[in-house]
């Protein structure tokens, strides 16, 4: 509880999963399939945060204690990672960089509690106070399968989990007095056990239902025993292809590999590979210990093989994605076909390890080496620019289209790039032809699309390289950084064209200071406005009077030191009669005073789309010249209204605009959102309205708010 209301709805989501999953009448047509109701004992949820998040002066969030909260304690220490959990959540959290989530390492400072209260649970007369353990009245043991059995459990099956528990104790024992080598014996016999259980299943006087969810949950102790064995005898399997960029019907090397650091020998009784053409099984062999076995086989692509892509796509109309039914629930990315299997001897017990095959590469000087499941992408790579393009009504402009083609092959290879077009729409050319020689090649092709006479609307426009039969019309976005692997999402080779009734002031030049993530460049010269970056020596010493308006991008205030160094330069521009305008920023602005008065940025946000705004200054320019601005500019607005407002700040600053969130947990008039200052002859105005988040939308009202903004610096008061 407490948190963004995102982090509530899906604790929400989280209770109604936790019951349903228990109701056969909910999803009978799961039940049909074969699947079986699944019912955990407890559901907690957390309150408070761990080692001192959120809980400084001022904070909402307060230590919960009392009936029903269970503590564990953070703070104790794992030998095996040489770590405190505390200290390891702090480090996970601190991975998270999509939001700048950077922090310190929870340093060891005694216990530091996690809370938990018992919201539900199914055990019967399980007491509401406070439980010692999460686990209380969860039996966790294996001798504690037993009980899908009833009261009168076989003997044999008694027998048989006693037997596991026993040599999975041992393997545990061993392994902390011996190390791995000790462990081998008591893994081994363990893996011999579940195996030798699981096979006597059938013959005992269990019911289906019990036969069921006992075999559910020995399968996964045998796949445990498994791992442990392969690990236990230090057996290091890999899989590898020379490329991990491929095509349909690419030919690929494969070398797969089997190391023996452990003191015992084994065998290798065979590789085999799925999910090539032309792929042959690879020879048994022993392996002795020290020894490396090493298997190299030639294999094709199949001309009919998926292309890399994500498997969820976003639902039409509505704030949820869909999943592909073949891809397991929750899992990150689907599954890569190509794989080996390799067929291992330890001791008499034979195992098939399964791996992905991969592509090992180095990924920068200071990377080092990196690995990859292999990306089936398509022969000709395309992609087209702008994915979003505004043309005011009555224009008669003419689009410049950009399409970039790739040859993702090992081979030359050649085609014609084209458009398509609306009815009545021209590109020229109509056609470039491209030949491409090697892989990796590319080339950037322009067409001059018009739309004369077009009337106000949304257009797709959408671009293709043809090859003989064969047409391509996507392409993929690498996302890669140093501490994740290589991943593709394939993008169509398309674009939203609308026709809007905006217009813009008049040879307006715009200077930029680029932001953080920033795609607000790129509209405001859709409007017809002449801009300009703004680099260092701008800032230090350049002619900041050649720019009508001059605004920062997103997070410009954290990203941008020479910025923050030359911020006055900004207000003496503002002063002598220039126009600032400054996109939303985070708690990095209030670092210094860099407004013209004091002010700082909050936490305030609105985060429904659609929430009411109320304009407070009718009379001001923003809202009439050169359009007006009424209803109509709130509507189809994305995700949220906007967020970080400013705060406390001098009466001087004026605010334009007032919202008002629909949430409960964020009642209440929110200002901040579109904020005014006039020192000296000019005006210096905070944007905490997402507009960088619209103009890529498409948003054809904050489109006419933004060519408001920017014709303020024409000279309008």
């Amino acid at each position: 509880r407490g948190g963004g209301q995102h982090h509530q709805a899906s604790a929400v989501l989280a209770h109604e999963a936790w019951r349903a999953a228990a109701d056969p009448a909910r999803f009978p047509e799961q039940i049909a399939e074969g699947l079986a109701p699944w019912q955990a004992r407890k559901f907690y949820y957390r309150v408070g945060f761990p080692f001192g998040m959120g809980a400084g002066p001022g904070s909402r969030f307060r230590p919960a204690r009392g009936a029903g909260v269970t503590t564990v304690d953070l703070g104790g220490y794992d030998a095996l990672l040489g770590a405190t959990w505390a200290e390891i959540g702090s480090l996970a959290r601190g991975m998270h960089k999509c939001q700048g989530m950077g922090q310190f390492i929870a340093l060891p400072s005694g216990p530091a509690g996690g809370r938990y209260r018992l919201a539900e649970t199914t055990i019967a007369d399980h007491s509401a106070a406070a439980d010692a353990s999460l686990f209380d009245g969860v039996d966790t043991s294996i001798a504690g399968l037993a009980r899908f059995a009833g009261e009168d459990a076989p003997a044999a099956l008694d027998r048989g989990l006693a037997d596991l528990a026993r040599q999975a104790r041992a393997a545990l024992d061993r392994f902390a007095a011996e190390g791995m080598a000790g462990a081998r014996e008591p893994v081994v016999s363990g893996l011999d056990a579940v195996r030798a259980l699981r096979g006597s299943l059938p013959a005992m006087a269990l019911t289906d239902d019990a036969r069921r969810e006992i075999d559910l949950r020995l399968e996964t102790k045998e796949r445990q025993f498994e791992r442990a064995a392969v690990l236990a005898h230090g057996l290091q399997l890999d899989a590898f292809a020379d490329d991990g960029v491929v095509t349909r019907g690419q030919p690929v090397g494969l070398a797969l590999r089997a190391a023996n650091h452990g003191g015992a020998n084994v065998a290798i009784h065979g590789v085999r590979v799925s999910g090539f053409d032309a792929a042959s099984r690879c020879d048994a062999e022993p392996l002795g210990a020290g020894g490396v076995y090493l298997c190299e086989r030639s294999v094709r692509i199949p001309v009919d093989a998926r292309l890399t892509d994500i498997h969820w796509s976003h639902v039409e109309g509505a704030d949820r994605y869909d999943f592909e039914p073949d891809v397991p629930f929750g899992a990150p990315f689907r599954s890569t076909p190509f794989r080996a299997t390799f067929d291992v001897d330890l001791d008499g017990t034979r195992i098939a390890v399964d791996r992905p095959v991969r592509n090992r590469y180095v990924g920068d000087l200071f990377t080092g080496e990196k690995r990859m499941d292999l990306q089936v992408v398509p022969r000709f790579a395309v992609s087209m620019t702008p994915e979003i393009a505004i043309i005011p009504a009555g224009s008669g402009t003419a689009r410049e289209v950009r399409v970039t083609v790739t040859n993702t092959g090992p081979d030359a290879a050649a085609g014609s790039v084209v458009l398509d077009l609306p009815a009545g729409w021209r590109a020229a050319p109509a056609s470039v032809p491209v030949r491409l020689s090697r892989e990796d090649e590319s080339r950037t092709v322009r067409f001059s699309v018009s739309a004369d006479g077009a009337a106000a609307g949304e257009y797709q426009v959408g671009a293709a390289v043809e090859n003989g039969s064969e047409r391509f019309t996507r392409g993929f976005q690498v996302i890669e950084y140093p501490h994740i692997e290589r991943r593709h999402i394939g993008r169509p080779a398309a674009g939203t064209f609308k026709i809007i009734d905006v217009a813009v002031a008049p040879d307006l030049t715009v200077g930029y200071i680029e932001g953080v993530g920033d795609a607000v460049p790129p509209a405001i010269e859709q409007l017809g406005a002449h801009l300009e970056f703004i680099d260092a020596d701008d800032l230090a010493w350049g002619d900041l009077a050649r720019f009508d308006v001059i605004v920062t991008g997103v997070r410009a205030y954290e990203r941008r030191q020479d910025l923050r160094a030359n911020n006055d330069r900004l207000l003496e521009y503002v002063d002598d009669g220039g126009t600032v305008i400054v996109q939303y920023n985070k708690f990095e602005f209030n670092q210094a005073q860099y407004g013209p008065y004091p002010a700082v940025v909050s936490r305030n946000r609105v985060t429904d789309e659609v929430a009411p705004i109320r304009i407070l200054a009718n009379d001001h320019p923003v809202f009439a010249w050169p359009n007006p601005v009424g209803p109509a500019t709130w509507e189809q607005w994305v995700q949220e209204r906007g967020l970080y407002f400013l705060g406390e700040r001098d009466e001087r600053y004026a605010d334009l605009v007032e919202l008002e969130d629909t949430f409960e947990y964020n009642l209440g008039l929110k200002r901040g959102a579109l904020v005014e200052a006039q020192p000296g002859r000019g005006r210096w105005i905070y944007v905490g309205l997402g507009l960088w988040r619209q103009l890529p939308a498409g948003t054809t009202g904050a489109y006419a708010l933004l060519a408001n903004l920017l014709s303020l610096g024409a000279g309008g008061r």
